[in-house]
């Protein structure tokens, strides 16, 4: 998450905690932090809504 976006909310779900926020330009973006770690050992995020060019 950058610095320019602001966490609306944060909650665990039964997959992993969702972070919902919001960019300078008001766009909603959610995150999936699955608790279930990947195979290499990496975090893995999904995402939905992407960032917008002009916030990074």
């Amino acid at each position: 998450m950058s610095s320019t976006e602001k966490i609306v909310s944060r909650h665990a779900t039964s997959d992993g905690i969702v972070v919902w926020s919001r960019c300078a330009c008001g766009r909603l973006r959610m995150t999936l932090i699955p608790y279930d770690p990947s195979p290499c050992g990496q975090e893995r995020r999904l995402t939905a809504g992407g960032r917008c060019p002009e916030c990074g």
